[in-house]
Formats: structure tokens, C-alpha cells, sequence
């Protein structure tokens, strides 16, 4: 079982970096290695979970009330989340095993860091669309083939060290997408993606039977400090991608993973 400390340590790393365009499987692989810890514990991955789903659920609460009205233009936005999941189910079915095998690694996961820095600092270039329409937020789907498009961004960051918000934001930057409907599409579209991640890790068994009471306050506090600063950093990669100051990020990456390449070789 993993000490508080070390929970309270990958806590707040899952928090951040999960939507942060930093990669959070990345920053996991590294810090496991870093601190000695090759398997993780499973029903802990669950608890990190619920914590970053909660946070993009608390923030982006009025757009999922409207969509649950689930009138014509609520479906047409919900089907375009659906085809932009499509991509990262059929990789992560078909490609399992070779993923898994991959995060045994950590030196993918440094190139990864490297290849999103890359990706980051592209959307400096790339089309600045509009302002955000004024007013409460009305479901604008996305095209099928743009959905699309942006689900395979998110298929590739299955990869360790290849940032989920960061290549679904880049993509939707570079079809043209306003910034702000950017990153709230994004944030949307991790809505399935992590409770997919649940679904599978409690179909392997995370169940958490025989946990006693210290154990579980400890997990309770690991997700409250994953739901916090998922919340700050939720918000801070949403204002950096309006004010586009988003492939800023990529300074960041692109340092750790050149220490973690340096490193490791």
C-alpha cells in the first residue's frame, strides 16, 4: 500500500497534470520511477480518477445541465463527444497490450514529453480565431470528420508523455476552433475518456474490499487533493489557451523531458 505522503504526492501530480498540457501519465511514469514504485496500486488509479472527473464536472456544470436537455442541438454536441471517444476506444482495444508495455518504459514516456512540446509550441502559429459568443453557452457540435480528428489527437496522448489536453486543444486550435470552445470541447471530451479509465479499472478488480478506516480516510483525502488542483488547473489551462499564452507549456515539457532523456540513456 502506498504511504500518505506518496498518495498526497500522486494526488496532486494527477490533479495538476491531468489538465494541465503537461501529461499526466508522463509525470506519473517518471515520478513512479523516481520513487521506486513499478506497480501501482489499482484501486488507488480508481480513487485519482474520481477526483480529476469530479473537478471537470464541478466546472463545467452549466454546460452538462444544458446537455442533459438533450434537445436537438444538446444530442448533435453529445454524438460529436461520442465520435471524438471513438478513436481512443479502438487504440486502447486493440493496442493494450502494446500500450501497457510501453508505460513499462519510462524513456517513452520522456520522448513523449519531448513530442508534446513540439505539438505545444505549433499552436503558436496557429489560426486565432474569434471571440466567444456573449451570453449562456449553447451546444455548437463540432463537424463529424472535426470530432474525429480531435479524438485521434486524443488516441495518440493514450502514449505516455503525450499530453491529452494539450493534443486535443492543439488540434481544435488548429481546425480553427474559438479558444474558448477549444478547451471547454476538450475538458468535455475527457468526461467519457476518464470514465472509461474507471470502468476498466474496476472491471479488473479495483474494488477496494478490506480497506480499513485509516486506509480509507487517507484515500478520501487523495482524492479531495486531486479534485482541488484539478479544479486551479482546469482553470489555468482554459484562461492560457483564451489569452494564448497555451504553447507556453511547451518550455516546460520540453525541459523535463530532455532531463528525464538525459537521464535515463
Amino acid at each position: 500500500m502506498i504511504d500518505l505522503l506518496n498518495m498526497l504526492l500522486l494526488a496532486v501530480v494527477q490533479g495538476f497534470t491531468e489538465f494541465l498540457p503537461i501529461s499526466s501519465s508522463g509525470h506519473l511514469v517518471l515520478l513512479q520511477r523516481v520513487l521506486g514504485a513499478h506497480e501501482g496500486d489499482l484501486f488507488f488509479d480508481v480513487v485519482l480518477h474520481v477526483g480529476t472527473l469530479g473537478s471537470v464536472l464541478v466546472v463545467y456544470r452549466a454546460e452538462v445541465r444544458r446537455l442533459l436537455r438533450l434537445d436537438a442541438a444538446a444530442r448533435a454536441y453529445v454524438m460529436a463527444l461520442v465520435v471524438g471517444t471513438l478513436p481512443a476506444v479502438v487504440v486502447g482495444l486493440v493496442a493494450k497490450d502494446a500500450v501497457e508495455a510501453v508505460f513499462s518504459r519510462p524513456i517513452f514516456a520522456a520522448g513523449g514529453l519531448l513530442l508534446t512540446a513540439v505539438v505545444l509550441f505549433s499552436t503558436r502559429a496557429a489560426y486565432r480565431s474569434g471571440q466567444a459568443a456573449a451570453g449562456a453557452w449553447e451546444p455548437r457540435a463540432p463537424r463529424p470528420w472535426r470530432a474525429l480528428v480531435v479524438g485521434t489527437a486524443q488516441a495518440l496522448a493514450i502514449l505516455p508523455g503525450v499530453s491529452r489536453s494539450g493534443s486535443t486543444i492543439a488540434a481544435c486550435l488548429w481546425l480553427g476552433v474559438e479558444r474558448t470552445e477549444a478547451a471547454r470541447f476538450s475538458f468535455l471530451l475527457s468526461v467519457p475518456a476518464i470514465a472509461g479509465a474507471l470502468v476498466l479499472q474496476l472491471a479488473d478488480g479495483a474494488v477496494g474490499t478490506g480497506l480499513d478506516a485509516r486506509t480509507a480516510a487517507s484515500f478520501l483525502l487523495a482524492a479531495a487533493a486531486a479534485f482541488g488542483v484539478g479544479l486551479l488547473a482546469i482553470r489555468w489551462t482554459a484562461l492560457a489557451v483564451v489569452r494564448a499564452h497555451f504553447w507556453k507549456f511547451s518550455f516546460y515539457c520540453l525541459a523535463v523531458g530532455a532531463v528525464a532523456l538525459g537521464v535515463l540513456l
